[in-house]
């Protein structure tokens, strides 16, 4: 055992050693301060925008949805520039009204090899640029100049030409050139403003009707040809905004038809009451959207009914909501009953300030039950809101019955109460766009 004095020297030496530690400690934790500042203060300087970790492909890919602003972005950087510049496709779209020859001609040079959308309207078209181009051209739209257009480009072969729209201003199809013969590979066929060809010359030896998945028609004159003439193999998506589409379904042969998409067009005189075809004709299509278009009177309530009887293996339903009230009675049976496959239903356009398409869309989810019939998946779309302070009260009993009724109900377009905000879960009333206000019961 040491002496006393030892002791004690040794405990002052430790004593001094621990505090040369401690300050040797705070020392140590003040230059780690320190440099975590200048770290801190380093990255935030070398620190590269999540706009330009993207790599050059999916930047493209973002511009192009922005088209109309790459004035602005190519100020933005040299790299945005560049990327604009060398994707061709941002330079494809070319509007024969409203851009100069100077500029048609940067575009065409800038698109590269990229497929080409032409517009086409009231003037007389300059396409001698594009006619070397005619492998590329892709989507052509003639709105305008239509016979001084098809007089040009009836005599090329348009090879790659897969989206063709033109107005034929009311005149018959009869003149049309025959479109197999120089848009031999078309798969979206709009025709606007033409009258039907004559019995002489049927449409299949006018259209390529082989080729073609997508055919929309919006005329004022009945389309009524031979029943059962119209051989369209590949078709897979009608649109037809008629005063009477019964006719033209009667003619059509289309067994891969899918979707179909009606609008009425005004016009006096009677409609079909009756189709002249099979349950099984349309057995395959099931999607179905009614477009606003004329008023609902009793003519056009009839032809819904005849049309859900027509195609009766509908899933999905897209109807605006004008046709609500005439088309989903509380009591009896509507048109849509006659979709025992129903599986979801988007009703359009919601009303602002009204409750009274919600009651008739209860009244009739409330049958359904009554009936043990299974229950839908409903989504309601609005529209840009007039009244911005209008919100959605899902408190309201009308919603909560809304919910028990369906399988699952999603708002999109319609805003509802902040404070009233429900979990998502199945069933639960999910806001998708709280940007617009929709209306208030």
């Amino acid at each position: 055992m040491g002496s006393l004095s030892g002791a004690r020297a040794e405990l002052a030496h430790l004593q001094r050693r621990e505090l040369q530690l401690l300050q040797e400690l705070s020392d140590v934790r003040e230059a780690l301060a320190a440099q975590r500042v200048v770290l801190d203060e380093l990255v935030k300087a070398s620190a590269v925008p999540y706009m330009d970790r993207l790599p050059n492909e999916l930047l493209a890919e973002i511009f192009l949805l922005l088209r109309d602003e790459r004035k602005s972005l190519v100020s933005v950087s040299r790299r945005w520039r560049a990327v604009i510049f060398d994707t061709g496709r941002m330079w494809s779209e070319i509007d024969l009204l409203y851009d100069f020859p100077t500029m048609r001609k940067l575009y065409l040079e800038r698109s590269r090899q990229a497929p080409l959308t032409l517009t086409i309207d009231y003037v007389e078209p300059e396409l001698g640029l594009f006619l070397p181009h005619a492998n590329r051209w892709h989507t052509l739209h003639v709105l305008g100049s239509t016979w001084m257009t098809l007089s040009i480009i009836s005599e090329i072969i348009l090879p790659s030409l897969r989206h063709l729209v033109i107005d034929g201003g009311g005149s018959s199809l009869d003149e049309m050139p025959i479109m197999r013969s120089w848009v031999p590979a078309l798969k979206h066929l709009e025709l606007i403003h033409w009258e039907p060809p004559s019995p002489r010359r049927p449409l299949c030896q006018i259209i390529p009707a082989e080729s073609l998945e997508e055919l929309s028609i919006k005329s004022h004159h009945d389309w009524k040809l031979e029943k059962d003439s119209v051989h369209l193999p590949s078709l897979r998506r009608l649109a037809l905004n008629l005063r009477d589409p019964i006719p033209f379904l009667e003619a059509i042969v289309a067994p891969k038809l899918a979707s179909f998409c009606f609008t009425p067009e005004y016009h006096e005189g009677p409609i079909s009451e009756t189709f002249a075809g099979t349950r099984m004709k349309f057995n395959n299509v099931s999607h179905l959207t009614l477009s606003p278009g004329r008023e609902v009177d009793e003519q056009t309530l009839g032809l819904f009914k005849l049309l859900c009887q027509i195609f009766c293996g509908i899933r999905h339903a897209d109807i605006h909501v004008d046709y609500v009230q005439t088309l989903f009675p509380y009591n009896g049976q509507g048109a849509i009953d006659h979709w025992t496959c129903i599986e979801s239903l988007e009703i359009q356009n919601i009303i602002l300030g009204s409750s009274q398409p919600f009651r008739d869309l209860i009244y009739w989810f409330e049958k359904r039950t009554r009936f043990g019939q299974r229950k839908l998946h409903l989504k309601l779309k609005g529209e840009p809101a007039r009244d911005k302070l209008v919100t959605l009260n899902t408190s309201d009993i009308l919603f909560q019955r809304l919910q028990e009724y369906c399988a699952s109900v999603v708002l999109d377009g319609i805003p509802v109460s902040p404070q009233l905000f429900l979990p998502t879960s199945a069933g639960s009333l999910l806001p998708s766009s709280p940007t617009y206000s929709a209306l208030n019961v």
